[in-house]
């Protein structure tokens, strides 16, 4: 599935002091795909968030798509550090959020090893407390980013599940990264382009490792996400219109057709 990602420029924030920063306590915060043209650190303060991000090294001829991006679950002693023109979401994982963006210029993090997730220590994350305090001044800013930076070239990178090796367990990943964002479900050619194989080829893999087709995985993976939403008190209408069908009926036919499968496929992890 192919990932539209929009320019949000903020070189005019930084080009005054070489830095900005910016504080959230938006509820249930949700910001679409999209980049920046200078480097960004994410991090919360208060409940949790969900973030994906293309990793770096990623094929520029190729449109990105969720398949080849990274995910992770961010909460307090967490963040995420994102190089230039990075295409990234983020997704309040709680009602209540709070979290804070500090946007760096470009060429500011070139002694930087590790981009994607970091766990931040006590003291990184004693300064970006104090980075946001209402009452810094400007001077006291600057230096604070200067150590930010400093502590944050030496952070440790999040442990992150492995990728899934088998052509099916990438194509539920896929699936189950845009239901967990809620975006379109892609169809199964979109899929396999993205995965590089042919639509037989994904068939194939998935008959074998499923015992099912891409088309039916894709309906059961839907099925179970409904359910999910069901199960914490959202009503029928609701999750109808979440996952953009045209009627809560249509809905309630998947439902019913979807009961009736048992085997609901996993992504399998490198051994």
């Amino acid at each position: 599935m192919p990932i539209t990602a929009p320019l949000s420029s903020k070189l005019a924030l930084i080009s005054a002091q070489g830095f900005a920063f910016r504080e959230s306590r938006q509820p249930d915060y949700r910001v679409e795909w999209h980049t920046h043209d200078c480097a960004m650190l994410l991090w919360p303060r208060l409940g949790r968030l969900k973030s994906a991000w293309m990793a770096p090294g990623h094929d520029s001829d190729r449109a990105p798509g969720l398949a080849n991006s990274r995910a992770a679950r961010l909460v307090r002693g967490s963040a995420v550090l994102l190089p230039v023109c990075a295409a990234h979401l983020t997704v309040s994982d709680s009602g209540r959020q709070q979290h804070g963006e500090l946007y760096l210029p470009p060429d500011s993090l070139r002694e930087c090893r590790h981009f994607g997730a970091l766990r931040l220590d006590g003291a990184t994350i004693a300064m970006l407390d104090a980075l946001l305090a209402p009452t810094l001044t400007t001077a006291s800013a600057a230096l604070l980013v200067r150590a930010i930076v400093a502590q944050v070239l030496s952070s440790r990178p999040l442990a992150l599940p492995p990728a899934p090796v088998s052509i099916g367990s990438r194509m539920v990943q896929c699936y189950m990264r845009a239901l967990e964002y809620e975006a379109a479900l892609p169809a199964v050619e979109a899929v396999a382009c993205e995965l590089g194989v042919t639509t037989r080829q994904l068939q194939r893999a998935a008959q074998e490792e499923f015992g099912a087709s891409p088309v039916s995985i894709r309906r059961r993976l839907l099925a179970a996400h409904a359910r999910a939403l069901l199960s914490e008190g959202h009503s029928l209408a609701r999750v109808s219109e979440r996952l953009g069908f045209a009627t809560s009926g249509h809905l309630s036919r998947l439902l019913r057709t979807a009961g009736e499968q048992t085997r609901e496929p996993t992504v399998r992890q490198r051994a």
